[in-house]
């Protein structure tokens, strides 16, 4: 099993309130994360496609406020042909959601597309790894896997 590398990322073509109507939506029924492009783009959709590996660990948010906790089950992949209010996501990885974040919790990171967390001292690393950890107990007490 290789390190598991934790993320937090936003979903949203230019406008947040698409992630306030939509985000939950695309998680539960799409089961995908992803971007759009846009200019300037290329290094962090490259980043997403290449460097975010199967079993990474990301924390959807909208701005500071964290909407879901999820794992990368598969590759990367493009959607050319979405028609719907999700095609705008043309760079997708499937995930499984393993726990909604219900009380409004938040970190101190509003800003950013996509970032993994590289400090383990960094307070948003210590909010998404706690989060993590409790779902993972919960995880093994029902026998689920905690690896694709």
């Amino acid at each position: 099993m290789s390190k598991i590398n934790y993320w937090h990322m936003q979903m949203h073509p230019d406008d947040k309130s698409f992630a306030e109507e939509h985000i939950c939506y695309v998680l539960e029924q799409k089961r995908v994360i992803g971007l759009g492009t846009w200019d300037d783009g290329e290094a962090t959709i490259d980043t997403f496609c290449t460097q975010m590996q199967v079993n990474d660990v990301v924390a959807i948010k909208n701005g500071e406020r964290l909407v879901a906790l999820v794992q990368v089950i598969g590759g990367c992949y493009q959607v050319n042909d979405d028609l719907t209010n999700t095609g705008w996501i043309k760079n997708r990885r499937p995930v499984r959601i393993l726990d909604w974040e219900i009380e409004d919790k938040s970190i101190p990171q509003p800003r950013g597309t996509l970032a993994r967390c590289v400090s383990d001292n960094a307070e948003t690393t210590r909010i998404i790894k706690k989060w993590h950890e409790r779902v993972n107990k919960l995880l093994e007490k029902r026998g689920l896997s905690l690896y694709v």
